[in-house]
Order: structure tokens, then C-alpha cells, then sequence
């Protein structure tokens, strides 16, 4: 695939400048917390990000430049126009990367680049753990951050993230763990031509580790990107593709000139592209694990104090008849 030029970038601006709703400071967080994940950059992946930061920087809040100026600030390499720009900001933003540059300037190690590794491969053995670790290493809150920019966004701009997004910010080497399963395609065709969307999230959560919910997102969404993003992901063949958008929501399927612009995409996409986003997706459901494992503790320490309160109360009796009996 061509690699994409800043030109073919600059959509990444316009985002989120719909029916009022300014998405641009999203935009900018997502991709400054996908820059600092990586410790380093190549030229290409340093000239992107600047190019878009630098844009987006002259129409985003106050508190956002904050939040960038935090982020980069610490970082082994920051780029240096975006530092520069920040530098010469409000005061509130050039103090928080002043706070931070001198903080890495005293605790910045002399060679970094042993710690780049990582020694992913290692855990084929373990493919549900795999699942969990690898998912974990993209921050939840750039998950969140990500799907719902994603989802947020119209056609023409979801098309740009797919092609675009592995240049502009790329994310944390991530290896693909979802099910595969050479009959998932056929799985999610038979249910889609039943309408039978509640089975067809299932199916589809089972396969690529995601959780229900997101699952029936996926199914529900009325412009069908995420469904492509499934079918790349899963290796679901092109024609099974066609037929599963015309099916399984009618508000795709209704326009066979939409099902096949999507069809399209699916051609344009690489499978690389597809596996990012699956794997925010799982770090989504690596988030609701934990929030669901930290309620249950809550829960069982709420029943363990209701359990320990009765054996209180059946002591105190023989405490007050002592007392009458001393008196």
C-alpha cells in the first residue's frame, strides 16, 4: 500500500468539526499518549506527529496544551518543534513542561535503548495471557480516548483514521490475538442472514476476545467500518463480507452502494490496521476485567463485615448479664 503523504493527513484536523462537537482536543491527547508509549520514533513517525500536533495545538484549550506539555515533557525525545511551540505558550503551559523537561533532564538515563524490547513472542505458549498482557500495554483511557473518536467520526473520516492512523501515531507493538477459526466467516454469515444481530455479537466477541458490549456496538453501528475492521482482522473473505453488511443491520444494508464502498475499504485497509484497532478493543475489555475483579472485592469485604457483625451481636448478651449478676 502507497505510504500515505501529510497531505492525505490533513483530514486528521478536521475531525470531530460537526454539529457543534470539537473533537480536535481528543484527537491531540489520543495521539500525544500514542507518541509517548514509544520510547522511540523514526523520522517519519517524528515528522507526522509534528505536523498534525503543530496544527491542532492553535485550536485546542488551554487545558489540553497542559496535557500535551505534561506528556512530552518527560519524554527521552520529545519532538522538538512541538517542545518549542509549548515553550513559548500561557504560563500555566510553558510551567508544566518546564516542571518536567528539568525532571528528565536529572533522571535521564545515558542509553536507553536496551529497554525497547520487548520480549513479546515468548508468550505463544500462553494464549489467554498473552491476550491480557498485550492488550494491557495500551492504556485504557487511550482505548476509551480512541474507540470513541472512532465511533464519533463520519464515514470520510474513518476511512482516514484506518489508512492513516499507523502513521500518523502508531500504536505499541501489539500482537494479534483473536480466535482463529477458518468457519468464523461462515458463523457470522449464517447469523447475519437470520438477523439474528444478539448471536452475531456473540460470535463475534468469542472471536476477537472483546466484550459483549462491545460486540454489540460493533453489529449495532449504522455506518458498518467496524464490522470491515472485524472482517480484516478475522481474515473473513471479501465476498462473505458483502453478504454478512447486507444482513445484519438494515441501516447498511439498505444502500448496496454503501455495502460496497465498504467492501472497498476493506481491500484499502491492511490487516495490521485492523489488528490495532482490535487490540483497543480488547484493552477496552482488559479495563471492564478489572473494574469487574476490583467490584467483586468490594462486594465479598462488604458480605465478609456483614457476616462478622451478627457473631458481635450474639456475644453481647452474656456481657450485660454479667454485669447484673456483679451487681
Amino acid at each position: 500500500m502507497e505510504v500515505p503523504s501529510l497531505r492525505s493527513l490533513e483530514g486528521f484536523t478536521d475531525i470531530g468539526l460537526r454539529g457543534g462537537v470539537d473533537m480536535r482536543p481528543t484527537l491531540l491527547r489520543v495521539l500525544t499518549d500514542l507518541y509517548v508509549q514509544k520510547l522511540t520514533h523514526t523520522p517519519e513517525e517524528d515528522r507526522h506527529y509534528t505536523e498534525l500536533a503543530l496544527r491542532l495545538l492553535d485550536s485546542v484549550d488551554v487545558a489540553t496544551r497542559v496535557a500535551v506539555a505534561t506528556r512530552l515533557g518527560p519524554h527521552l525525545a520529545p519532538p522538538r518543534r512541538v517542545i518549542e511551540r509549548l515553550a513559548v505558550d500561557l504560563p500555566e503551559v510553558t510551567a508544566a513542561l518546564r516542571q518536567h523537561r528539568s525532571t528528565q533532564s536529572v533522571t535521564r538515563p545515558a542509553e536507553p535503548k536496551p529497554t525497547v524490547a520487548l520480549p513479546v513472542p515468548k508468550r505463544k505458549a500462553v494464549p489467554a495471557q498473552r491476550n491480557l498482557d498485550a492488550a494491557a500495554r495500551i492504556n485504557a483511557d487511550i482505548a476509551g480516548e480512541l474507540n470513541e473518536l472512532f465511533f464519533a467520526a463520519n464515514a470520510s473520516e474513518r476511512r482516514l483514521i484506518l489508512l492513516n492512523l499507523h502513521i500518523a501515531a502508531a500504536l505499541p507493538p501489539v500482537p494479534s490475538d483473536v480466535v482463529h477459526d477458518p468457519t468464523v466467516g461462515r458463523r457470522l454469515e449464517a447469523v447475519a442472514l437470520a438477523r439474528k444481530r444478539e448471536e452475531f455479537a456473540l460470535v463475534l466477541a468469542q472471536s476477537l476476545r472483546i466484550s459483549r458490549q462491545q460486540a454489540r456496538r460493533i453489529a449495532g453501528d449504522e455506518l458498518g467500518e467496524p464490522i470491515v475492521v472485524a472482517a480484516k482482522a478475522l481474515a473473513v473473505s471479501r465476498d462473505l463480507l458483502y453478504r454478512i453488511l447486507l444482513f445484519v443491520n438494515t441501516a447498511v444494508g439498505h444502500s448496496v452502494e454503501r455495502v460496497h464502498a465498504l467492501a472497498m475499504l476493506y481491500d484499502e485497509i491492511t490487516t495490521e490496521a485492523a489488528q490495532d484497532v482490535v487490540a483497543t478493543w480488547q484493552a477496552l475489555n482488559v479495563e471492564n476485567g478489572a473494574a469487574r475483579a476490583q467490584r467483586a472485592l468490594s462486594a465479598n469485604g462488604a458480605l465478609g463485615a456483614r457476616q462478622a457483625a451478627p457473631a458481635r451481636r450474639v456475644s453481647a448478651p452474656p456481657l450485660r448479664s454479667a454485669r447484673r449478676q456483679a451487681s
